[in-house]
C-alpha cells in the first residue's frame, strides 16, 4: 500500500490540468505563464543568471572528454 499526500495530488492534478489546456506545448505553458505575471499585478523579482564554477572533482561526462581531448577537428 503506498500513501500518497493528497497536496501533492491537488498540485499534480491541477498542474497537469493546466498542461493539458495547451496540449502539454511547453512553450505554451510558459507564455501562459508569463502573461498571467504580466496581469497580475504582482512585483517580480528578476535576478541575473549566476555562473556556476565546474565541479572539479566530478569525472567529466563523455562530451566534456572530447571537448577537452580533441584537436580541433581536422583529424590531427
Amino acid at each position: 500500500m503506498t500513501w500518497t499526500d493528497p497536496i501533492v495530488a491537488d498540485v499534480r492534478a491541477i498542474r497537469d490540468e493546466h498542461a493539458r489546456k495547451f496540449g502539454y506545448d511547453l512553450k505554451r505553458i510558459f507564455e501562459d505563464i508569463q502573461d498571467r505575471e504580466a496581469t497580475s499585478g504582482r512585483t517580480y523579482l528578476r535576478l541575473p543568471p549566476r555562473l556556476i564554477a565546474p565541479d572539479r572533482n566530478r569525472p567529466p561526462v563523455p562530451s566534456e572528454e572530447r571537448a577537452t581531448t580533441d584537436s580541433g577537428g581536422d583529424g590531427s
